[in-house]
């Protein structure tokens, strides 16, 4: 049997929580869109057929952000939210295995006997996508995989990837989607609304105070930037969820001295409480508008009423 929602840093793992037949959907899984959650399908009706535990088994951390970093990809979500949302769509186990250069640099046969070998569990099964690659320099192809299967005898399935509207879903593609603005498409390959997270910080309090629209200061460390601007969208704090009016920017208005630091604000409809070191998640549903620099704060507070009487109709029709 397995716990709920377990999480080990090797297979071998597993077998300490009385696990001993497998199904393996390998992957980085950054984002789990809908290219993701259509092999996490299959690897669940395979495991079903074969009696096994499924198992996704990603990496940590991004393998370009090893072998080129100096151009990280920014990840969509955060390494947590990844492993939860694994789970959401059927996993029973994740397996996190540490990347480095010395795990890039194995050959795809050590790859196959380091990675997906253990002596004390049975592998029933395994899923990956039509083009994925392993080993070093991603010497490692399908085939080599169809060989271990035929020689394990166990079930081996090369998911086709993804297309919506005439083009593969990736998380880059989705990334460029959202650094666009183009949250509508983004919403659309990750099969729900984008969203972004952080633990609220101490901000200078000017929406408490002169708008009587108190907002959460969100410390982002994950996730890509739409632009700067106004957005409707929903909160999620302590399970609770909240309909929100989100400003990405400067806050131009306060004028302040310094770096104009880019920064989410969120304002939770009716929620009160302090939310101080908490950590939000933010869904981003909808922009409404340019962020703009106001003659006064009372300007600005007349159009924050008018942003929230649209977000509340937004917030109807979701």
């Amino acid at each position: 049997m397995t716990e709920k929602e377990l999480n080990v840093s090797s297979l071998e793992e597993l077998v300490e929580h009385g696990i001993d037949r497998v199904s393996i959907a390998a992957g980085v899984f950054d984002g789990v869109h809908l290219g993701h959650q259509l092999l996490l399908q299959r690897l669940t009706e395979m495991a079903e057929n074969n009696g096994s535990i499924t198992v996704a088994m990603t990496f940590y951390p991004h393998p370009r952000a090893v072998l080129t970093p100096q151009h990280p990809p920014p990840l969509l979500i955060s390494p947590e939210k990844r492993i939860s949302l694994l789970h959401y769509y059927g996993m029973q186990a994740v397996v996190t295995l540490s990347f480095s250069h010395s795990f890039a640099a194995q050959s795809p046969e050590e790859f196959i006997r380091n990675c997906f070998h253990s002596p004390d569990l049975k592998i029933c099964g395994l899923c990956v996508g039509s083009n994925w690659r392993f080993g070093a320099n991603g010497a490692g192809q399908i085939n080599l995989l169809k060989e271990m299967a035929q020689h394990g005898h166990f079930d081996f399935a090369a998911v086709e990837e993804y297309g919506k509207g005439g083009e593969v879903i990736s998380s880059t593609l989705i990334r460029r989607a959202v650094a666009g603005g183009k949250l509508a498409e983004a919403e659309e390959m990750l099969g729900r609304p984008y969203s972004l997270s952080g633990i609220v910080e101490k901000g200078h309090q000017d929406a408490g105070r002169d708008l009587n629209r108190p907002t959460a200061n969100l410390d982002i460390r994950y996730g890509v930037m739409p632009p700067c601007g106004v957005y409707a969208g929903r909160a999620l704090v302590g399970g609770r969820a909240y309909v929100a009016a989100v400003n990405i920017g400067t806050s131009p208005t306060y004028n302040r001295p310094g770096p104009d630091k880019i920064r989410l604000e969120v304002h939770c409809v009716n929620f009160s409480g302090d939310l101080y070191g908490q950590t939000v998640e933010v869904e981003l549903w909808e922009y409404l508008r340019e962020e703009r620099c106001f003659f006064s704060p009372a300007e600005l507070k007349l159009q924050i009423e008018a942003d929230l009487t649209r977000i509340m109709k937004i917030a109807e029709f979701r």
